[in-house]
């Protein structure tokens, strides 16, 4: 039986502008459980980034319930908010936002280096993480030294070095060439066939096609939500 990771109840989210009320998210209902794979799919305007904020504990709910791995989010206070980000969910994001005056071993240690741990065992396990990206021979080299699809596989093992449960990764091939972009999703592939729940925000049908399930969005609402068929 397939364990329950993600649940959202009746979930809205509205924003005031000025007296207007601008409704982004619309009853949503949704479960993810351990171990999909799923596309949220969409228009630019259909509430998918809005939803992966509120996936990531980055952004709240106007109503609605939401639970992750069983504890309600909304009884969380900030800090306890940060440290789901920081130990559930291993975020990468279209920009790679890595810091460019630190080479990839430092940018991939960072998480490690907040939570407290000791440099030198950092250094191990941010290696280890590079060895998987398949970038050990870019370990001393700074981002702009990288290319695109390179950067984003830093992004990726800065994404995995805490060992989250959950990869939420927004538009990951958007500043990608096709081939760079490939690669990124076998990656998740190969991520996912190991046991890592991936949710990929997209408005790409291509992008969306590696997932095993889709969830489709528009104008705030779920429009389907399909598994693939094998």
């Amino acid at each position: 039986m397939n364990e329950s990771l993600i649940n959202l109840t009746n979930l809205n989210k509205s924003y005031k502008m000025g007296s207007y009320e601008l409704e982004v998210l619309k009853e949503i209902n949704l479960s993810i459980n351990k171990g999909e794979y799923v596309a949220i799919f969409g228009p630019s305007g259909s509430g998918k980034s809005t939803i992966m904020n509120i996936l990531g504990c980055i952004d709240t709910k106007s109503s609605g319930k939401y639970f992750l791995n069983g504890e309600n989010i909304d009884k969380k206070n900030e800090d306890e908010l940060a440290v789901i980000r920081n130990r559930e969910i291993g975020f990468v994001f279209q920009k790679f936002n890595l810091i460019s005056k630190f080479d990839v071993l430092y940018n991939v240690q960072l998480p490690l280096l907040i939570k407290g741990l000791k440099k030198s065992e950092t250094k191990m396990i941010a290696t280890k993480y590079i060895e998987k990206v398949d970038l050990l021979d870019r370990i001393n080299h700074r981002p702009t030294e990288l290319s695109g699809g390179q950067q984003q596989r830093v992004a990726i093992a800065r994404a995995l070095i805490c060992n989250p449960e959950i990869i939420l990764a927004d538009e990951p091939t958007g500043n990608l060439d096709t081939h760079s972009g490939d690669e990124i999703l076998k990656l998740f592939e190969s991520l996912h066939k190991e046991g890592k729940t991936i949710i990929v925000i997209t408005h790409d049908e291509h992008v969306a096609s590696y997932a095993n399930r889709i969830i489709r969005l528009r104008d705030g609402v779920i429009e389907s939500d399909e598994y693939k068929s094998y």
